[in-house]
């Protein structure tokens, strides 16, 4: 599994510690796995997100994205017919991706951050990927997310979307030998996530993830 500690939808004013979460109960924390606490807030770049699929097509993460082939995220999230919806699920799919894009590619300053996510959202981003970097960890297996629920706000300027992950077979791998740290079934496979999206810019359908909340051993999420 994959943890992550909460983090609060609102803006955060100062940093906060980083931490490392074990799985399986390994003294010697050889399976574990990495779990970012959010910090202050860094300025991305302007985004130039791919168009969202059409209403009632299947989501599609934006290419540019492309991962490892022993490693795939699978996003079951029917878009819905509402054109804003789904542009606000596919940037939320996009971000989710991009944080393991900047993972594999062990980066922060993968432009793939600058295109999805602003303020704690691009921070949390960057210190997951930065613990990863530290660890000298990747990642290889399959992570799911499944039951969105979208809603806009502001006017359809802001969106909050929340769905559900199982990390079940997803691993943390060695980056120097390539050994995959295999772990056993687990309550903390399973998190539930907030994110808090809003418009770049009136008038078009550029989103970016602002904020991120998650919540471990989500077993509402057990299916």
């Amino acid at each position: 599994m994959r943890a992550r500690t909460v983090l609060p939808a609102a803006a955060l004013a100062a940093a906060t510690a980083l931490t490392l979460s074990a799985c399986g109960g390994d003294s010697g924390g050889g399976d574990s796995k990495i779990s970012p606490a959010a910090a202050t807030t860094a300025p991305p770049a302007t985004p130039t997100p791919t168009t969202p699929p059409a209403s009632g097509a299947v989501l599609t993460v934006d290419p540019s994205l492309a991962l490892p082939a022993d490693l795939k995220l699978t996003f079951d999230w029917p878009l819905p017919a509402d054109h804003t919806e789904a542009a606000v699920l596919t940037t939320s799919a996009d971000f989710m991706q991009s944080m393991v894009h900047g993972v594999v590619r062990q980066s922060v300053k993968d432009g793939a951050l600058n295109t999805y996510a602003q303020g704690d959202a691009y921070t949390y981003a960057k210190q997951y990927i930065q613990l990863h970097i530290n660890a000298k960890k990747t990642l290889t297996g399959t992570d799911h997310f499944f039951r969105p629920t979208v809603k806009l706000l502001a006017k359809n300027s802001a969106a909050e979307v929340t769905f559900c992950e199982d990390q079940t077979n997803l691993f943390s791998k060695e980056v120097a030998t390539g050994k995959a740290h295999v772990t056993g079934a687990d309550d903390r496979n399973y998190v539930s996530y907030q994110l808090v999206l809003s418009l770049f810019r009136p008038g078009t359908q550029l989103w970016r993830a602002q904020s991120i909340t998650t919540k471990e051993r989500a077993l509402e999420c057990k299916q």
